[in-house]
């Protein structure tokens, strides 16, 4: 049994590639206090990424919620994501204030 579920964690961490961590500034967000269903963010240097949350990504890693990316839509205060890519889709697996 544990052959079998180390085999599938192995399968699904290839598919996903490995994880990148990136800075930005937030410049779209597609949600509201309830969720946020992807997120855009513009690099340092000029790139634009979409991101959608991985599963159980629901707040930034000090527990603000994920809606928090709209006060940053606001202010302009960067962001720092780690992500995979999976299928052509960046998948968030954490968000936190950039340094």
């Amino acid at each position: 049994m544990r052959l079998v579920l180390l085999i599938g964690l192995f399968v699904v961490v290839a598919c996903a590639g490995p994880e990148t961590r990136i800075d930005g500034v937030v410049v779209a967000v597609d949600g509201g206090l309830s969720g946020v269903a992807s997120f855009e963010i513009v690099t340092r240097e000029g790139q634009r990424l979409r991101f959608v949350p991985g599963d159980g990504v629901d707040a930034f890693d000090d527990g603000a919620p994920l809606s928090h990316l709209n006060e940053h839509l606001q202010t302009g205060a960067g962001v720092r994501v780690i992500y995979v890519a999976e299928d052509g889709v960046l998948v968030a697996l954490a968000v936190s204030d950039a340094p």
